[in-house]
């Protein structure tokens, strides 16, 4: 058991999680003439309002404050949502290297990981070569933004997921870039729905493990990807369809509509992110993936971790049971997670001890996130929170969640 001696200042924090918001016209620098126009940027008018411009789509930018509010108060936060404040006054620490560091160092982080923002959402756009420039752009703008903090800001690329081959091609392009130490992936089936047990997955898969490169499935707020969501919406149209078949006219026509929490934001990501967490991790794990991969490493984000000791176990006894659906497996779903996969936690979740503690997982399977700057990241105070959820761990422990796995994690150790 703990033996209460750690101190803040005895820990090397790692944020395994924190995000870049794209800048008003990085990507647009790094990207071909041809193509500036149309990627993501900002925009401003004669009039002073700045718009975000996007594949020949133009939306008032004002709103996208929101996603860089850490730390502000509720109001403040409200008017953000209202559109207030400008996009580039509220996002500026978000890609200006030196207010970041300035950030990092009021919590005491040595080192950040940055994942994207609007980005997130690029492996959901139909055009496959708008895809591919957006992701190239974005990349290496961010290698040079983490080029400008050595040590301090690492980034994980943003890849292609419509397209596999155009994923692991990108993976083994960016392997070569200083600062990007992963490929970002969402825990959505991109691919006609196969899940990503199926082959046509491997290339990518094979390009993590030929670059050392780790692989990080990150959820995105939209209700219409594949997943959680959208089995769950299109199970309700197909059954008030066929209710409206069997039911005479007059009856079928008073059938409502999808309820509108199915579109909402908060129930799309409150379902949606731990459902299509663990899916992804089942057959990542159980599915034969890291069987056939055993140096892939994988961390599971944003989606919290206290499922993790009871779904490991469940997945057990699954495979304990029906064998004959899983052939070639040689190790437990549990193994192979402890072997060379991760989970993130919110550094405030009272289940962090438990799983840290279980033999499913373990304290040097975990690591924390603090989503900077996003509305719902604690700033200040995040590793504060961290250090008062794992008081009950060892020291060693302690030292692992705080910062040792993620360096691990990420090849940085």
């Amino acid at each position: 058991m703990s033996t209460g001696t750690a101190t803040e200042n005895d820990l090397r924090f790692v944020d395994a999680d924190g995000h870049a918001l794209e800048p008003p016209t990085g990507l647009q620098e790094f990207s071909p003439a041809d193509f500036r126009d149309r990627v993501w940027h900002v925009e401003t008018d004669a009039g002073g309002q700045e718009w975000v411009v996007a594949d020949g789509h133009r939306l008032p930018a004002n709103v996208y404050s929101l996603a860089g509010v850490a730390g502000y108060t509720d109001e403040d936060k409200q008017r953000a949502l209202e559109g207030v404040y400008t996009y580039t006054e509220v996002s500026r620490r978000s890609w200006d290297p030196k207010l970041r560091i300035e950030c990092m160092d009021d919590d005491g982080i040595a080192v950040s990981v940055l994942y994207p923002t609007q980005m997130l959402a690029i492996q959901a756009h139909p055009d496959l070569e708008y895809a591919v420039q957006s992701c190239r752009a974005y990349n290496d703008w961010l290698s040079d933004h983490c080029a400008q903090a050595p040590g301090r800001l690492y980034g994980v690329a943003v890849l292609p997921q419509q397209d596999i081959d155009a994923s692991a091609a990108e993976l083994r392009r960016i392997a070569g870039l200083p600062g990007l130490v992963g490929g970002f992936l969402r825990p959505n089936p991109t691919i006609d729905w196969k899940p990503f047990s199926d082959e046509a997955y491997d290339p990518m898969w094979r390009a993590a493990a030929d670059t050392n490169l780790a692989l990080g499935f990150h959820p995105y707020l939209d209700a219409m990807l594949p997943g959680a969501a959208q089995g769950l919406r299109i199970g309700m149209l197909r059954m008030q369809t066929e209710l409206r078949k069997q039911m005479p006219d007059e009856v079928g026509s008073a059938i409502p509509g999808l309820p509108t929490h199915i579109d909402n934001m908060a129930f799309a990501q409150a379902i949606s992110n731990p459902v299509d967490m663990m899916t992804s991790l089942t057959f990542i794990t159980m599915g034969g993936v890291c069987e056939r991969f055993p140096d892939v490493r994988f961390v599971f984000l944003e989606a919290n971790g206290g499922w993790i000791v009871p779904w490991l176990e469940r997945l057990d006894h699954h495979a304990h049971e029906f064998p004959w659906d899983m052939p070639g497996l040689t190790l437990k779903p549990s193994e192979y997670f402890r072997r060379q996969c991760y989970i993130s936690f919110d550094p405030d979740e009272s289940a962090l001890p438990l799983a840290a503690t279980s033999p499913l997982c373990g304290a040097d399977r975990i690591v924390w996130a603090s989503d900077f700057p996003h509305p719902d990241a604690k700033y200040p105070g995040v590793t504060e929170e961290l250090m008062e959820a794992t008081g009950s761990l060892s020291d060693a422990d302690r030292r692992l969640i705080a910062g040792e796995n993620a360096l691990r994690l990420y090849g940085l150790a």
